[in-house]
């Protein structure tokens, strides 16, 4: 399996070498959103190396090849959701090093910290995010599952941007505004757990239909 993320991390070289350009664009255009700027970097990051993944190896017919060959099926499906996480992670280390120059050079970009909940939010989504497009993926395959993934990445990216700007009075969307309060009223330590384990169990359940659907595919 581990040879499987590799693979995707090997096909996209090219993607990864401009990793921390892509931090950098990101966080300068999201100088508005202010404490979320975090969070978002980390989707916009893990959505771009997720989809150009997928985009490559439909060129390169990498499902043909791979159920070729004696790998099973439900390995293949696992290595894609642990890429996830992975990217994420991945994103993070290079937001770390960006803002750490960042400190050492006289520059007016506003770079906010990681607290528990950006961090609880930005892999809640890309979680969420994912666990919904892949089982699409797996069924259908890159071409048809990209237009889904175009949506899910907005709908995640404003509605969380959103939450963030309720969150310090910047919406006047009043649902936002009312779930804001809520989370300002609950202990945020909690909250953040609560986030991550709804977001893990609901990715366990789409890793078990992405596995059934990818099964009964024939290529």
């Amino acid at each position: 399996m581990l040879n499987l993320i590799l693979k995707d991390l090997l096909i996209q070289k090219k993607t990864l070498g401009f990793l921390g350009l892509y931090i950098i664009i990101f966080s300068i255009a999201f100088q508005s959103v202010g404490s979320g700027a975090f969070t978002g970097i980390v989707i916009a990051v893990t959505y771009q190396l997720v989809v150009t993944a997928s985009s490559l190896e439909e060129k390169a017919g990498s499902d043909i090849i791979l159920n070729s060959l004696p790998i099973s099926r439900g390995k293949i499906v696992a290595a894609k959701y642990l890429s996830v996480i992975l990217y994420g992670l991945m994103a993070v280390l290079g937001y770390v090093i960006y803002s750490s120059i960042l400190s050492l050079v006289p520059i007016s970009v506003s770079v906010p910290s990681i607290t528990p909940e950006s961090l609880a939010a930005a892999f809640a989504g890309i979680m969420v995010m994912n666990s919904i497009y892949y089982p699409v993926y797996f069924k259908t395959g890159f071409i048809r599952a990209r237009i889904i993934s175009f949506i899910l990445f907005f709908a995640f990216f404003f509605g969380l941007m959103t939450l963030f700007e309720a969150a310090s009075g910047k919406s006047s969307n009043a649902i936002f505004q009312a779930i804001a309060e809520f989370f300002n009223s609950v202990d945020k330590t909690q909250f953040s757990l609560m986030i991550i384990g709804g977001a893990l169990l609901f990715m366990l359940a789409s890793f078990g239909l992405s596995v059934k659907l990818y099964k009964g595919r024939e290529f």
